[in-house]
């Protein structure tokens, strides 16, 4: 049996790269090579074992990922050898009320690569029937690098988020994070139309970047009052949308601060379990606000997502601020939590 590089999870703050066996395949899977791999929050979160869905130990773990096929079960129609390909990494079930209204992202069972299924934080990653069968995998344009293409995963997340944001031509929208996420967010938001966008962060940096994407206003929340600044901008209406885009509550309470009456507020980022907010609901009764949230995506969305890449629509060349090999992941991780640089992605 031949061996592989993988990054295991064996319990909180205990991730070791190992010698495993690569993956064999059924006759309705595929192998795909990874040829690199996103780090996220979520990451983050299963490092340190705070995860909404406990991890197994002995899991390897990532689920942004991008590769080459390299093998394919005798049953699989579309797929080949040699295909550059993404993955969506959650899978549904196709049959419960969630699914039947196209919500797949909100499945009741939607296990996923790299929590409930070996992840992509390995030389090899097998592809399960149910994923193919979701239509879950996706040829790349010959134009997409392979980066670029293992961050489609968020990005498709935020294509939902954006479409759930109901964002209209000239709207004013508040982005709550200029991380990764926050600025994907940015783009879209430039794209379907919006006519200003304030992005608020706190490290200056991101706030730098945020202006070279083409925010209308850059706050810093701890130097300036940011409902004052949007309250400023918009004649003391407050802006039409905000977007959450970390998992901070009292990101949440103050993105709700900021929207005006009939506004709506889109919770993107998850925060830590046992989280809580203090609001006065009267805000959200008298003033008629939509709060929604959004989880992962769909395969539309990914589609989506992948083409709005490679036609240059949305740029993320320039979100990938470290390149990595594998055996840094633990580095990568931190790295994420430290907010240092943007987005990170390991190269087995």
């Amino acid at each position: 049996m031949n061996k592989m590089k993988a990054v295991v999870y064996r319990g909180p703050e205990r991730l070791a790269v190992e010698e495993v066996d690569v993956p064999e395949i059924s006759s309705q899977e595929v192998l795909v090579k990874v040829k690199a791999a996103g780090v996220c929050g979520t990451d983050v979160r299963i490092y340190h074992g705070r995860f909404r869905v406990p991890v197994k130990s002995g899991r390897i773990i990532g689920h942004e990922f991008s590769g080459d096929i390299v093998e394919v079960g005798k049953e699989v129609e579309g797929l080949a050898v040699g295909m550059r390909v993404t993955v969506r990494p959650i899978m549904h079930c196709g049959r419960c009320l969630y699914c039947l209204q196209g919500r797949t992202n909100i499945c009741l069972s939607r296990p996923t690569l790299g929590y409930e299924y070996d992840g992509a934080f390995a030389e090899y990653v097998r592809i399960p029937v149910q994923a193919i069968r979701n239509g879950n995998v996706f040829e790349l344009p010959e134009n997409l690098s392979y980066e670029e293409a293992a961050i489609t995963e968020p990005l498709a997340a935020c294509v939902n988020g954006a479409e759930r944001s109901n964002i209209k031509p000239g709207d004013t929208v508040v982005i709550v994070g200029g991380g990764p996420i926050g600025l994907m967010h940015l783009q879209l938001a430039k794209l379907y139309g919006a006519g200003r966008v304030i992005v608020s962060e706190i490290k200056e940096e991101r706030l730098k970047v945020a202006e070279d994407f083409g925010a209308d206003l850059t706050v810093n929340p701890l130097e300036e009052d940011l409902v004052n600044s949007v309250k400023n901008l918009t004649q003391g209406y407050g802006a039409d949308v905000a977007i959450v885009a970390v998992g901070a509550p009292t990101a949440i309470e103050q993105a709700i601060r900021t929207v005006r009456k009939g506004g709506t507020v889109n919770l993107f980022g998850g925060c830590p379990t046992g989280s809580s907010i203090t609001i006065d609901p009267n805000i959200i009764h008298y003033g008629e606000l939509i709060v929604t949230g959004t989880s992962g995506s769909t395969p539309y969305h990914h589609w989506k997502a992948v083409r709005l890449a490679s036609t240059g629509q949305v740029k993320l060349r320039p979100l990938i601020t470290h390149v990595l090999p594998l055996e840094r992941a633990v580095d990568a991780i931190l790295m994420k939590e430290r907010g240092e640089g943007l987005k990170h992605v390991l190269k087995p």
